[in-house]
């Protein structure tokens, strides 16, 4: 009995790959749940402070704690989004869009689908979306360029 194919992106995977990548798919989401609810459970005890543990914390002592606080949670909040991104992943490999570009429609590359299982994009569309939000984020943090202010009182 031969193996069966099934069209993903812009190629034709068998059946082989196919559980491969889902497999492969499969364990990193299990692995960032695990890793998301151990991260949540540390941020929820005392509120991820030891002041309680250790009496009340100087200036110093404080911002540190603060700012080791403030590192957890964006390390929760970066966790929660690869999640997100592998489960993205796995619908587009049910649905056969899998391995192919959203912004071209191309095929993006085993080599780069390897490294980076949930890419979306091939990487010449990865490349000029970067630049987009480049441009996005410089805009939006009042980077943009302003005209010279003109007198209106009729003095030249």
């Amino acid at each position: 009995m031969g193996s069966k194919a099934r069209v993903t992106g812009s190629d034709i995977m068998s059946d082989a790959r196919y559980a491969e990548v889902k497999a492969m798919l499969e364990v990193r989401r299990h692995e960032l749940q695990r890793n998301l609810g151990v991260k949540i459970r540390n941020l929820g005890a005392n509120n991820g402070h030891d002041r309680a543990l250790v009496g009340p914390l100087d200036a110093a002592e404080a911002s540190d704690s603060d700012l080791q606080q403030d590192i957890a949670v964006t390390l929760t909040e970066m966790t929660a989004e690869v999640l997100g991104r592998v489960d993205e992943a796995l619908a587009r490999l049910a649905s056969g869009a899998y391995g192919s570009c959203v912004e071209c429609d191309g095929e993006i590359s085993l080599k780069r689908l390897t490294a980076l299982p949930f890419a979306l994009r091939c990487r010449e569309c990865e490349a000029l979306h970067e630049i987009g939000e480049g441009r996005s984020r410089q805009f939006s943090a009042g980077h943009s360029y302003s005209l010279p202010r003109l007198d209106t009182d009729g003095r030249d």
